[in-house]
């Protein structure tokens, strides 16, 4: 793709894609507990690929660069992509096992994860297929699961070359303030806010991360809703009533839902209410990716909120 080409804005993810084993318990263990599952599941994951299956499923044309491992698992992910019909060419495969995460959940929908991220860790994509692969005034979506190094170099990139930039830094590996400069939109939760900021206090971290550099910034509380700070001082905005099932991918699909929104041209304060339904929808679930909405799901949420929101 040129920067002459025409044509809708597309969103480029560039992150991870992983295999979730999910494991259900009444409780999560303390430290040198064991907890029995109640039940365990198989899902595809990873922050990268569940943000691009997402904004694919919104109506959006996606790319996704990511990594995988050169094994069965890592050939599923593929095929996943291609029936989502994802832009999958700028794929790479290592001889590595396919990343995996083991996902924990309780009876009240919180969880644990821990992941393997060898094939994440051994990504670097180039910024001449970057280019390639998108234009001026595409998005380009990242999170914190590659190196430090990448992901400074892709976002500077990117924000150089006129791409607007999503950046959900979780998780969060090494302080990201001096990127902020070049993020459009900050995607970040309760808790990775008070990491960043060494303040509790949702409202004030997303003043400190604005004042750092980040043109919006997005601060999920779950049940809670959304903080939002921008040009014009802090919003609020009230999340849909629902019963959580499974937390897992709520983020993400937020931010998907959300960059899709934004390439359509919506405005952040009316593509927020969108955002939060979808998250909704996903909460009330169990999995990851098999509890997000599928297209035509999809497509009747995004009415819904574009008519009534």
């Amino acid at each position: 793709m040129s920067e002459e080409d025409s044509g809708p804005v597309r969103v480029c993810v560039i992150g991870n894609a992983a295999i979730d084993l999910t494991l259900r318990v009444d409780g999560l263990p303390r430290a040198g507990e064991t907890s029995l599952a109640t039940s365990t599941a198989l899902d595809f994951g990873g922050k990268g690929a569940n943000q691009a299956v997402i904004a694919a499923r919104a109506g959006v044309a996606v790319v996704l660069f990511a990594a995988t491992g050169d094994d069965h698992d890592g050939d599923r992910i593929m095929a996943m992509l291609k029936a989502e019909h994802i832009d999958a060419s700028h794929m790479l495969r290592f001889e590595c096992a396919t990343d995996l995460s083991i996902v924990t959940v309780d009876v009240h929908g919180e969880n644990t994860i821990v992941t393997r991220n060898e094939a994440a860790g051994r990504y670097r994509p180039d910024t001449d297929a970057l280019d390639r692969a998108t234009r001026r005034d595409d998005w380009v979506v990242m999170q914190g699961n590659l190196s430090a190094e990448v992901t400074e170099t892709l976002l500077k990139h990117a924000h150089a070359r006129g791409r607007r930039t999503m950046f959900n830094p979780g998780p969060v590996r090494f302080d990201c303030r001096p990127l902020l400069p070049h993020v459009d939109v900050l995607v970040v939760n309760r808790v990775e806010a008070a990491t960043l900021t060494s303040c509790d206090d949702p409202q004030s971290a997303a003043r400190l991360l604005r004042e750092a550099g980040a043109h919006d910034v997005l601060v999920t509380l779950g049940a809670d809703g959304v903080i939002w700070c921008g040009d014009d001082g802090i919003h609020r905005a009230r999340a849909p009533q629902t019963v959580a099932v499974d937390t897992v991918g709520a983020g993400d699909a937020f931010c998907g839902t959300l960059v899709a929104e934004l390439a359509r041209g919506t405005p952040i304060a009316r593509a927020l209410p969108s955002a939060q339904s979808v998250a909704a929808f996903v909460v009330a679930r169990p999995g990851t990716q098999s509890s997000f909405p599928d297209r035509s799901t999809m497509r009747d949420l995004l009415s819904y909120q574009r008519t009534h929101g």
